[in-house]
């Protein structure tokens, strides 16, 4: 499936939240029970329900936290291989101040990493390039209040 990245909030339409999370400068990553591998907080957006919305939703459902700085950072879109049709997201960045209790989920537990965890679910080189860019993005961000 070939993915476009847009600038966020240039999609209309948001099926997906994905949320790259910090804590004390490490990365938060999600212990997914059934797959057996990390991954980051996010999912759904549900009917009625804003991306921000889902974004604060799906990141105290599978980590617990409540006390984090959401930035959206950027849109994008997944064409189906057959052409048909697409999924869309929004990807986030959460400053978390405090950790929370992790609620019943999917989700095991979380750990903190400096860097991408071996036992990632999806692709791991993707995923390095993807912290390089919210870093990145960061950095632009550096004194904007």
């Amino acid at each position: 499936m070939p993915k476009t990245d847009f600038p966020a909030g240039r999609l209309e339409h948001i099926d997906f939240v994905v949320i790259f999370t910090r804590y004390q400068g490490k990365w938060v990553y999600c212990w997914h029970r059934r797959r057996e591998s990390f991954e980051h907080p996010g999912g759904h957006v549900e009917p009625r329900e804003t991306a921000m919305e889902a974004a604060r939703r799906e990141l105290f459902e599978e980590t617990g936290i409540r006390d984090a700085s959401l930035l959206p950072l950027w849109d994008y879109e997944y064409v189906w291989e057959d052409g048909r049709g697409s999924n869309t997201g929004r990807v986030y960045y959460a400053d978390v101040h405090s950790l929370g209790e992790l609620p019943e989920s999917e989700m095991g537990y979380i750990k903190l990493f400096a860097e991408v965890p071996e036992n990632y679910t999806y692709d791991r080189e993707e995923e390095k390039r993807d912290l390089e860019t919210v870093e990145r993005m960061l950095r632009a961000f550096e004194g904007f209040s």
